[in-house]
């Protein structure tokens, strides 16, 4: 199997990191190099990836200065990667033995060197203390993980998460550098593969996802009572969110290969049209309908 580059983003991650990183030298595929970005952590984050890196050369790492985010941090770690496949890792998660011989099977499977590839799998949710809580994070939290294949969901609606993916060296050199504004580095990735027909799910659990207080994505399911509690904080949430989206449309636009987006707007009469014609209908009927709910909403009624 081939090389795989790994591209970690860090920020004061010293309570989990070193769980992640012995997940790492565990896999049984070792052509492998890790690359870490820290964006100018206050914690032993740094000190932890040093250590490493001194008994192990194939851990690097290539920043400790602040970055400013999470899009920018990853920015940072994805352009020192140099193989032909990179996977993405957080944290604070922990990789099964067999997690990149899978990953690397798929995409060698479906790649091709006309056009980018992004492969994306399932997640098992884990406590902080790495105790199984569920055994897939898209059936626990009732999502259909196939609507990520279509464009126009991949949008509004993502749920591939960057922990989980692997893609090819093509769509690094599309995708590169991400924005900033945009909604989040794994929804930027998989937009630029799905436009050339180039995304993949992998129906199977790479990565045990450790749930705890600092999630950037939770997977917790919420009681009925604390969904109608959160209605109003929610909203405002998504409202910003729907800013980020409007801004992932746009700069995806002028990218080569993203032609397909050129008729699709958020703007004005366009973006009600959008809103009544693919959003309301998953209102109705698909997964995360309140989420589509609010969405629906925010692009119907823009202030």
């Amino acid at each position: 199997m081939p090389k795989v580059d790994i591209a970690m983003a860090t920020y004061n991650g010293s309570k989990y990191i070193e769980q992640q990183i012995e997940s790492i030298l565990k896999q049984t595929h070792t052509d492998w190099v890790l690359y870490v970005s820290d964006d100018g952590s206050n914690d032993d984050t740094v000190d932890i990836v040093k250590r490493y890196a001194l008994s192990d050369e194939r851990i690097i790492l290539v920043n400790d200065k602040r970055q400013g985010g999470v899009i920018p941090n990853f920015n940072r770690a994805l352009q020192a990667t140099t193989a032909e496949y990179i996977a993405l890792s957080d944290q604070d998660d922990y990789w099964p033995e067999d997690r990149l011989d899978k990953l690397l099977k798929k995409i060698v499977e479906k790649d091709d060197a006309n056009k980018p590839v992004l492969v994306y799998s399932d997640l098992i949710l884990v406590d902080k203390d790495l105790k199984q809580t569920a055994t897939s994070f898209y059936k626990f939290n009732s999502i259909n993980p196939y609507n990520n294949l279509d464009v126009i969901k991949l949008l509004w609606k993502c749920s591939v998460y960057g922990c989980t993916v692997i893609m090819n060296r093509r769509l690094l050199d599309k995708s590169l550098p991400m924005p900033a504004d945009i909604t989040m580095h794994d929804n930027w990735l998989a937009l630029n593969a799905a436009t050339e027909d180039g995304i993949y799910y992998l129906d199977s659990t790479t990565i045990l996802y450790r749930q705890h207080e600092s999630n950037v994505v939770g997977g917790g399911k919420k009681t009925l009572f604390n969904k109608i509690k959160s209605i109003s904080k929610n909203y405002k949430s998504i409202k910003k969110y729907s800013k980020r989206v409007i801004a992932l449309l746009n700069h995806a636009k002028n990218i080569k290969g993203n032609e397909y987006l050129k008729s699709i707007s958020f703007e004005g009469l366009h973006g009600v049209k959008f809103s009544i014609k693919k959003i309301l209908p998953c209102v109705l009927k698909d997964d995360r309908k309140i989420y589509s709910l609010f969405m629906f909403f925010c692009f119907l009624v823009k202030k």
